[in-house]
């Protein structure tokens, strides 16, 4: 039978965070891109889409099932509305978890609202059901920080980021859920399969960890709540509209201090420091980085301990308590954490706790969102 023990590696590089926020040792760079809702093709063969808010190509041949909505029609061709612009982000139809195809939107914010506006997607419909449409947006619009009201540029910000948190915690859960089949199989005396014990070996390295121990790997495998993610994304990125936000999909401020990872230089960084703001290729992966951050980098073991704590003592995560525990995120310190619950406070956002991506997605009526 497997020996499982508790023993914790330190940190391999340094004992020093290589982020503010902390750095990420190592994340799935395997993850599809983007995202789109829409009508999903029952096709097998490579099926292409068009929308009135531009051309819509989806590549790849997942046969998927049609939700409720139905915002798209059969095209083949040039696009009915127009050419695609240039530099235009990518979003994707997701079925599931772990399936997404490319797709290629035009960009712009009003051509994202009635994108929002055709599938009924409305934070009122969110917070009333907890509903949320399977779209995955790559990139955010480049006129977002042109929009003249601050509280629509913060209704569209939330509503283009909460899918990827969302989708992001379902692929935690996905994890957590097989950790806890294979503690029970282990608990009852059963000897745990080989692929099975090298599926542990490779997560529990991915999280940090040098040996096996169900309870220390669950505390780091976890969701983080939707109300915190968003706080700290529009703190970081200025609600969208950061230059690192706009160039380089990065939402949380992560920074790189080795020299072969990619990044964008700050251009008031202190002479001397060699340190970029890590970017990436599309916003899933920025979010992506962002969770497993969280969950494997040794400043924040406090954040770890919280949780599990919240889980155990009430059930569910809270944001907002939660947020009491990144003392080290961000050099601000205990300043930091008190603009983070302000935003959640401010805005409302626990609510988006207990919201879940729904393939099933219901449509919201017309009417202004809020």
């Amino acid at each position: 039978m497997i020996k499982l023990t508790g023993r914790q590696m330190t940190n391999r590089k340094t004992n020093e965070p290589d982020l503010w926020p902390g750095g990420v040792k190592r994340m799935d760079e395997k993850m599809a891109r983007f995202v789109s809702a829409g009508k999903m093709f029952q096709k097998s063969a490579v099926a292409v889409m068009t929308t009135a808010i531009g051309t819509v190509f989806v590549l790849g041949g997942a046969s998927m099932s049609a939700p409720k909505v139905q915002m798209t029609a059969q095209y083949t061709g040039k696009e009915q509305h127009g050419e695609a612009e240039r530099g235009a982000p990518a979003i994707v139809v997701a079925k599931g978890v772990e399936k997404l195809s490319d797709v290629t939107l035009a960009s712009s914010t009003g051509k994202l609202q009635d994108l929002f506006e055709r599938i009924g997607y409305k934070l009122d419909g969110v917070r009333e059901r907890g509903e949320v449409p399977r779209l995955f947006i790559a990139s955010l619009p480049a006129d977002l920080k042109q929009m003249r009201r601050a509280d629509l540029r913060k209704i569209t910000f939330i509503k283009s980021i909460l899918p990827l948190i969302l989708h992001a915690n379902e692929l935690i859960e996905q994890e957590r859920l097989r950790i806890l089949a294979l503690r029970e199989e282990a608990a009852l005396g059963r000897r745990l399969a080989p692929k099975d014990i090298a599926w542990l070996t490779d997560t529990a390295d991915r999280y940090g960890l040098n040996s096996l121990d169900f309870e220390v790997l669950l505390v780091r495998v976890d969701i983080i709540p939707p109300s915190l993610a968003i706080a700290q994304a529009a703190e970081e990125s200025g609600w969208g509209t950061s230059r690192f936000a706009q160039e380089g999909n990065a939402l949380f401020g992560q920074r790189a201090y080795e020299a072969h990872r990619g990044g964008i230089v700050p251009k008031d960084r202190p002479e001397g420091k060699k340190f970029k703001v890590r970017a990436f290729d599309h916003l899933i992966d920025g979010v992506k980085a962002y969770v497993h951050n969280l969950n494997s980098h040794f400043a924040y073991e406090d954040f770890r301990e919280l949780r599990a704590s919240l889980r155990a003592d009430i059930g569910h995560i809270d944001g907002y308590a939660l947020a009491g525990s990144l003392l080290r995120y961000s050099e601000r310190g205990e300043d930091y954490i008190n603009t983070i619950r302000l935003i959640i406070r401010v805005n409302d956002l626990q609510v988006f706790d207990a919201a879940r991506l729904d393939a099933n997605f219901t449509r919201d009526p017309g009417g202004p969102d809020a």
